[in-house]
């Protein structure tokens, strides 16, 4: 049985968030923690890609340089349809689009870099905790650690392990395609990306996306469909035939692309966070539900955990009571919190005309006056 201080079960953005946040801290970090990882980098995941501004703000208080030199797509005006209506939100840039197998990659050689140690290809079997510490067993060996971060997202054994009885599963569904682009694609000669919420009117919690993408450094679309199920009385949408009806109208054959999809567990306020020697980090304690924004959030958790374990070892007390309301009165929770109360309201009323009027002209107004 191997001991150590810390254990970040998960390697997407939330985990080595935590890492590289506690490495920001203390370097002698890199001794008294370890990382699991399920795959090895790098490892394909599904994922829109696009970091928000409040990511970038993230990864430049790491001190990583933005955007990461990774290729990537730069998104400087976000269009929000809904029928014949077009708001623009523009910012230089409002968003920054990466192929996440790449983003991941990058991350995790930083943290190597800085000391940290990952175990790749050792997914987790059992967590079980005691009042000393908690017993980590995974594919190949044994580990006892004083605590654990789980950021193994949304279908994770950690977020499984604190999962109250009869609660909401808060579990959005997506549908997603990459395909290569052409020498002239609009998205990239124009820098936009589309968020279209028109199916909101067919009972779908969401919207078709179209983002530019680079992968292996080459143009690519990155297209899909989203559907939060904040709603839970509604009935669900019927996905595929409508992604195959938008990717047409956008000019995609769907019979000649490949269609995958992923869940993905969405923030709420009464999300379980933590228990006794267990933090949730990521999608495992909730992405952001209006458009399923996960890297940013992620991000922000890995920054919000590393403080939390740092009080922890600190004080020799690893209860995490207050950790909920460490993740509330953040900037990540006040973001978070703003966006779950707009899901909740627009997915419910969003197929109301007049509610859609009054959203539209409020997003007008809000994209008019911001700043870029």
């Amino acid at each position: 049985m191997q001991r150590i201080d810390l254990i970040i079960i998960g390697g997407g953005p939330a985990g080595l968030s935590t890492a590289l946040h506690l490495l920001q801290q203390d370097a002698d970090w890199a001794d008294r923690m370890l990382l699991l990882e399920k795959a090895s980098h790098p490892r394909h995941k599904l994922c829109g890609g696009g970091v928000t501004r409040l990511g970038l703000r993230y990864l430049c208080a790491l001190g990583l340089p933005t955007p990461l030199p990774i290729p990537h797509a730069t998104v400087r005006d976000a269009r929000l349809r809904y029928g014949p209506r077009t708001i623009h939100i523009r910012g230089n840039p409002e968003f920054v689009v990466f192929h996440r197998q790449e983003f991941d990659h990058f991350l995790a050689q930083t943290a190597r870099q800085h000391g940290l140690r990952i175990c790749e290809n050792e997914p987790v079997i059992r967590i079980e905790r005691d009042p000393t510490g908690v017993t980590v067993t995974t594919a190949r060996e044994v580990y006892r650690a004083k605590m654990v971060v789980g950021a193994d997202g949304s279908r994770g054994v950690t977020r499984n392990s604190l999962r109250r009885p009869r609660t909401p599963q808060n579990t959005a569904r997506l549908l997603e395609v990459v395909h290569p682009a052409g020498a002239h694609a609009p998205q990239f000669d124009e820098e936009y990306a589309l968020f279209d919420f028109t199916p909101v009117g067919d009972q779908v919690q969401g919207y078709v996306w179209d983002f530019p993408a680079q992968v292996n450094g080459e143009r690519h679309h990155n297209r899909g469909v989203y559907d939060s199920r904040v709603a839970h009385r509604f009935g669900k949408a019927s996905l595929p035939p409508l992604l195959d009806n938008a990717l047409r109208g956008l000019g995609s054959s769907p019979e000649a692309v490949q269609v995958q999809g992923h869940p993905i567990h969405w923030f709420s306020p009464v999300n379980p966070l933590a228990g006794e020697r267990l933090l949730l980090a990521g999608d495992s304690a909730g992405a952001e539900p209006l458009f399923g924004e996960g890297i940013a959030t992620a991000l922000g958790y890995g920054k919000i955990a590393a403080e939390a374990a740092q009080a922890a070892f600190a004080r020799d007390n690893f209860s995490f009571r207050d950790y909920k309301l460490r993740v509330l009165c953040s900037e990540l929770g006040v973001y978070l919190l703003f966006r779950w109360w707009i899901a909740w309201w627009s997915y419910r009323l969003g197929g109301q005309p007049w509610f859609v009027h009054i959203m539209w002209t409020i997003g007008w107004v809000f994209a008019a006056l911001k700043p870029h």
